[in-house]
């Protein structure tokens, strides 16, 4: 009994349905039935593709690589010798497996020779060559058409996006309103784990039906479509769909999501108690206060430098009640909206960062080459155009940002704004708009707490509009 093994792989199957690899495993079972062999395993590599271009690995091929040289099998079933592969150094390691391990090849739809002869071997590499340039071709000319239809501004296919009807070309318009809102949220410092918390807390599903994660949400707002846009190899066109949201406020999203000093790590102190990383120790200033706990339970703000400890409840209820009874009062509204800015050249500023980039991958090259004042010329060079790329990030970033405060502000509601806000990144975004907190001296032994006696005078800063300094002391803990 000689024992085979099937190998079976489609390139493109946007339908997910396998209907190419299931008509080639009817037509290798006839086969190995034919010839009187035994299956041994099916080896299925779906979407998958084998030629010179692709990168993505292929794990049932590497499985059935690994068990022919531990012997399992003798034969290896394909529906053509291009179904098995389309590059040249994985065809060498095909004719190894035929002259180190005794592997046959049989094809349905390809001509059968013996790897084991000079004559097979040529034959072999003679195909494997013809079937690389086929592929290259077929991705040539793919590649042509997609920029052709990137060109023209033509839907591309594949899969449907949050927010894009099936077709590529129309907006779903629930979904795109919840895009919208997602935007809004993180360009006024809001959380995607609060964006994630509150989608699945209101039941809203993915287009697949699914409950929705923070990086899923993540790759939808970077996408370019989002903005009416379509990037391919570096270079923006038109895309087929409207735009959901301004190309300001999707490059500034951009800018916050992929900068690396954005804090990715999920829960944490910083996302349950608003004052962790906002308040301010006004001995120790600039240093921020963190959270610790009391032997009863309670929550304390500790400083990480002089350790003294204020009690939380009471300073939270004094911002709130204080934020709530200014956001009540038209005059005081209106003097806290933030100022109008001068627009930007998106475009020109975007332009000018890629060249810069450019030119910083060049000077690395050079400079570890480079020795003695060479060398401290091209760090000064480096030095400066980092500084400048830092500066255009950062123009573009505030061109796309959203005042936390000012939908509170010019809400219909404000009060209840604020209090619906229960992503605690956007609260601090909010808070951070309008006050800076810097906690005093602590009250000792059991004094009431006494706003008007620690919190100093306040007062409003329209230059900077913010919303003075405040002092915060409370009863408890010194």
């Amino acid at each position: 009994m000689e024992l085979a093994a099937i190998y079976e792989r489609i390139s493109d199957d946007r339908e997910g349905r396998e209907l190419g690899v299931d008509r080639q495993d009817k037509d290798c079972h006839t086969l190995t039935r034919r010839e009187g062999l035994t299956v041994f395993d099916v080896y299925r590599d779906n979407d998958i593709s084998a030629s010179t271009n692709s990168r993505k690995p292929r794990p049932e091929y590497e499985r059935m690589i690994a068990d022919a040289k531990a012997g399992k099998f003798s034969v290896i079933v394909a529906y053509t010798s291009g179904r098995l592969t389309r590059r040249p150094r994985e065809s060498e390691d095909l004719i190894d497996l035929a002259t180190g391990h005794g592997i046959r090849y049989r094809y349905v739809r390809s001509p059968n020779f013996d790897l084991n002869t000079a004559q097979g071997r040529e034959i072999a590499r003679t195909m494997a060559a013809r079937d690389a340039g086929e592929a290259e071709e077929i991705a040539e000319r793919v590649a042509a058409e997609v920029l052709d239809r990137a060109e023209r501004g033509e839907y591309h296919g594949g899969p449907r996006g949050y927010g894009i009807a099936a077709n590529g070309r129309d907006l779903v318009e629930d979904e795109a309103t919840e895009i919208r809102a997602w935007y809004a949220h993180v360009l006024a410092g809001g959380s995607l784990s609060g964006l994630q918390t509150d989608l699945n807390r209101r039941g809203v599903l993915t287009v697949t039906g699914k409950s929705w994660r923070a990086p899923v949400i993540r790759k939808i707002l970077l996408n370019p479509r989002n903005a009416g846009l379509r990037v391919l190899h570096g270079v923006e066109y038109a895309a087929p769909n409207p735009a959901i949201v301004s190309v300001a406020a999707w490059r500034a999203t951009k800018q916050l999501l992929e900068n690396p000093a954005r804090r990715t790590r999920q829960g944490g102190p910083a996302r349950k108690h608003v004052g962790t990383g906002l308040f301010i120790c006004e001995r120790c200033d600039p240093i921020t206060v963190n959270i610790n706990y009391d032997r009863n339970g309670k929550l304390l703000y500790r400083c990480l430098t002089c350790h003294r400890t204020w009690q939380a409840d009471p300073i939270h209820r004094w911002i709130d009640d204080t934020v709530e009874a200014m956001l009540e009062q038209e005059d005081a509204r209106q003097r806290l909206l933030p100022k109008p800015t001068e627009g930007v050249n998106l475009k020109e500023l975007w332009a000018e960062a890629a060249a810069i980039q450019s030119n910083l991958g060049e000077l690395a090259a050079e400079f570890a080459l480079a020795r003695g004042a060479v060398k401290a010329a091209l760090k000064t060079g480096m030095d400066r155009g980092q500084e400048r790329l830092d500066e255009i990030q950062a123009e573009i970033t505030a061109a796309g940002r959203v005042n936390a405060a000012a939908a509170l502000l010019t809400a219909r509601d404000p009060v209840g704004a604020y209090r619906a806000i229960t992503d605690v990144s956007l609260r601090q975004a909010v808070l951070r708009s309008l006050m800076t907190v810097r906690l005093g001296e602590p009250i000792r032994g059991r004094a009431a707490w006494d706003a008007t006696k620690f919190m100093g005078a306040s007062q409003w800063v329209n230059d900077t509009r913010t919303w003075g300094d405040i002092w915060a002391g409370d009863s408890g803990l010194t």
